[in-house]
């Protein structure tokens, strides 16, 4: 046999030993930790407890406190009086709920033996990367509920699948179920089956059908956002999916599916028979739903008995609730007013009036309606972001056909040659539509929206048109404040907060929420910050010709704005006020509507005057309350964007000139 014959043979025999090797330590080390899982297994079976249905109920009736942000206490969330009574049978559950949450939690329930491996491997996965998912069975949910442990992490995994195969060999399915029927929170302050039925249907659960089973067999994911009353949309496609699973495993038959529609359910709450105030009602709404989002249920808050300090300024609001009480004071019942107040630079909201007196009222706050010619600060923005300037001019005359539509001029008439400037201040709304019609509706749709307002724009975005320049495009007056706000921080935009932190039940802090700043007109900070001084400038010379310039001769920039009603020049749908100095950025809107919730004109019921003549003086009245202590300040510096400098004569001072109030007149 010749060397290199032997060399091979040698090679191939040691590779062989190697691999014999590598397999005996990976039988080993696998036998070790299967032993060891094992173990573990057999340890924390002996010793871990199933909890107790009746024992959970009791550590889950713990009051939630909001305080205000100096940490004055605001209200208290009390669970409701009987909000906690217990199934004692399944047959006390209709059929319908059963086959609904099971339907849509674990279809494969009576089968499974408390855990599902194809679920743990999928829980494995989304721990590894860091991704939304799992597979938990209705056992392990139950588990998980009746603990209080849902950390992302493989220790509460393992302990929650040690005792759901526990549970479901020392129970009968029927009592896992119903343990479950009696945990589970459903929002709105119910826990359990039998409160969740009253309070969303003010029936017992045996007489709900298979739509209403459907939307709370639906909640539990997320109790507050797919709630009908919160989210209608977020909550129909929470339905549509529970109605799918019900027919997908032969719960019910297609016909059944096809008789089976969203139910109309209870105002929040209306069930508990609470006593507050619309404004407070709603911002104890708006907080357990951010908080949610964040990760914390009312069900986690409640059973820790959890305190949650929010931004809310305890002064600012009631000089919100005072501010739109005098406005609607010996007016019409029918308006319907909304005021929020954004602090720049943080996103904290520091007053927010909803304008429904009324508890469950409409959160009026939230409502889209068109801003009128308060949009007309984001077309200055969309031409700054493409480099036009102040100083650049358009046609402003009136009337005015423009791309087969004609504009008329609410406010003076401005010249065939109206620079951005003197439009803003003359309210020349030809010349923002001649703006729009330059650099595109598109872009000012993307220039609103990149400063934080959701615009609705119906079905289709792309087909936005030259009505966004006038304001015929519906937000909210919380968007509204939001995006003034961007303006006041110097282009950088903060996702408005209702929280600050969450304490626990000694005082320490458990959870805080720091802003999280994003650049709004552009990736370039310093570009950002040049398009929001830029329309500021134009917003503080516009407000030469109103009467809502502030005390102690702040800078302020401000805008007013009407949408028609019925495209009738004489009548208002709605009317808005916003503005903002470098402290806080504030949006007052004004609407009506008749008991049917029907539009109506906006008109002060002492005259026949509308719009800005009641939110332009609430706005004035707020800002000068909030602003009383505080150090009057300047706006951030910026940097000119394109033509810059007015031509000759015309009566604009230089940025660095303090521009001084009108005289106040109030209307």
């Amino acid at each position: 046999m010749s060397d290199d014959a032997t060399t091979v043979l040698v090679s191939a025999a040691r590779r062989r030993r190697r691999l014999r090797r590598v397999l005996r330590a990976a039988l080993f080390t696998a036998t070790a930790l299967l032993l060891g899982a094992v173990g573990a297994f057999a340890a924390g079976y002996a010793v871990w407890e199933v909890p107790d249905p009746r024992a959970v109920a009791t550590g889950t009736q713990q009051s939630i406190v909001l305080q205000y942000s100096d940490g004055t206490e605001m209200t208290r969330i009390v669970p409701g009086t009987g909000n906690r009574t217990m199934i004692g049978s399944l047959d006390e559950v209709s059929p319908a709920m059963r086959q609904a949450t099971l339907a849509a939690e674990d279809a494969s329930f009576y089968s499974n033996g408390g855990f599902d491996v194809l679920g743990i491997v999928r829980a494995a996965y989304a721990q590894v990367t860091n991704s939304p998912g799992g597979g938990s069975t209705l056992t392990q949910q139950y588990i998980k509920l009746a603990t209080g442990e849902d950390e992302h992490s493989y220790t509460r995994k393992f302990k929650e699948i040690v005792l759901a195969a526990k549970m479901t060999n020392e129970q009968p399915k029927d009592e896992i179920f119903k343990a479950y029927l009696n945990t589970a929170y459903y929002g709105r302050g119910a826990w359990g089956v039998h409160a969740a039925a009253n309070a969303y249907f003010g029936k017992p659960p045996r007489d709900l059908d298979a739509s209403e089973a459907a939307v709370l067999a639906g909640v539990v994911q997320k109790p507050t956002e797919n709630d009908p009353r919160v989210n209608a949309a977020q909550a129909a496609k929470r339905w549509e999916y529970v109605a799918g699973q019900m027919l997908a495993n032969h719960m019910i038959t297609g016909e059944q599916r096809r008789r089976m529609a969203v139910p109309e359910t209870r105002e929040r709450f209306a069930w508990r028979g609470e006593e507050m105030s619309g404004p407070l009602f709603h911002i104890r709404e708006r907080v357990l739903e951010e908080l949610e989002r964040d990760g914390l249920t009312a069900r986690d808050l409640h059973r820790d008995g959890n305190t949650v300090v929010t931004n809310i300024d305890r002064d600012a609001q009631r000089a919100a609730e005072e501010t739109v009480a005098a406005m609607a004071e010996g007016r019409s019942q029918n308006l319907r007013s909304a005021l929020v107040s954004i602090e720049p630079g943080t996103g904290a909201i520091r007053a927010y009036h909803s304008g429904d007196r009324r508890i469950g009222g409409f959160d009026w706050a939230r409502a889209a309606q068109p801003p009128g010619a308060a949009m007309q600060p984001f077309v200055v923005a969309a031409g700054l972001m493409r480099g036009h300037g102040l100083a650049e001019t358009y046609d402003g005359t009136s009337p005015q056909e423009i791309m087969g539509a004609t504009y008329r001029n609410s406010g003076v008439d401005c010249s065939s040659t109206c620079t951005a400037r003197m439009a803003m201040a003359e309210a020349a709304e030809t010349a923002f539509v001649n703006m729009a019609a330059r650099f595109g509706p598109a872009a000012v749709l993307d220039a609103a929206q990149r400063a934080g307002m959701r615009v609705d724009t119906g079905d289709d975005e792309r087909r936005v048109g030259l009505g966004i320049a006038t304001g015929d495009y519906p937000v909210s007056t919380v968007d509204l404040a939001r995006a003034y706000a961007t303006l006041a921080a110097g282009g950088a935009d903060h996702e408005p907060r209702f929280v600050r932190r969450v304490l626990d039940r000694t005082g320490n802090e458990v959870r805080s929420f720091e802003p999280e700043p994003r650049t709004a007109f552009g990736d370039d900070p310093e570009a950002s910050r040049d398009v929001a001084g830029n329309v500021t400038e134009s917003l503080r010379r516009s407000a030469w010709g109103t009467s809502w310039a502030l005390d102690g001769r702040r800078p302020v920039a401000v805008k007013s704005g009407i949408a028609q009603f019925g495209g009738s020049p004489d009548k208002a749908l709605t009317a808005w006020t916003a503005g903002y100095t470098p402290q806080i950025a504030t949006a007052v809107s004004l609407s009506a509507s008749d008991e049917r919730g029907r539009p109506q004109p906006v008109v002060d019921a002492t005259s026949s005057q509308a719009g800005d003549a009641l939110t332009g003086p609430t706005w004035q009245r707020f800002m000068n309350a909030y602003l009383a202590d505080e150090p009057v300040e300047p706006f951030p510096d910026f940097g000119p964007v394109g033509r810059y400098a007015e031509p000759s004569g015309v009566p604009f001072p230089p940025v660095s000139t303090s521009v001084p109030p009108p005289p106040r007149v109030d209307r």
